[in-house]
């Protein structure tokens, strides 16, 4: 019979002399991972603002579309109401991600420690 080894941790536990009296690891940050994590916020914070430059986006080239079509300068309903749809869409899922997000953050502040 083979003897199976063992699972390795996806983290090394901590030492004892790390752990406080709480039980809780000390605050000893690793200058790289405090990096990592700084990345990770400039790199979500980035998605975000282009994200919403594209919700932004539609908005106006709906607003462009439904004047030309007001004024007279184009006759093609079907693109006016394309972009107007997608505009709705769009700004639509903006605002649920939002109040989803509102939501979760309110949850965790309810939370008791």
């Amino acid at each position: 019979m083979a003897i199976i080894p063992g699972i390795a941790p996806l983290m090394p536990l901590p030492s004892l002399e790390q752990m406080n009296n709480s039980g809780s690891v000390s605050n000893q940050t690793d200058p790289r991972a405090k990096n990592e994590v700084q990345k990770a916020g400039t790199d979500f914070m980035d998605f975000l603002n282009n994200e919403l430059q594209k919700v932004d986006a539609m908005q106006k080239n709906a607003d462009v579309a439904s004047i030309a079509l007001a004024t007279g300068k184009t006759e093609d309903i079907h693109t006016v109401m394309i972009a107007l749809e997608k505009a709705s869409l769009s700004l639509g899922l903006t605002v649920e991600v939002r109040n989803k997000v509102l939501d979760a953050y309110n949850q965790i502040m309810r939370m008791q420690m």
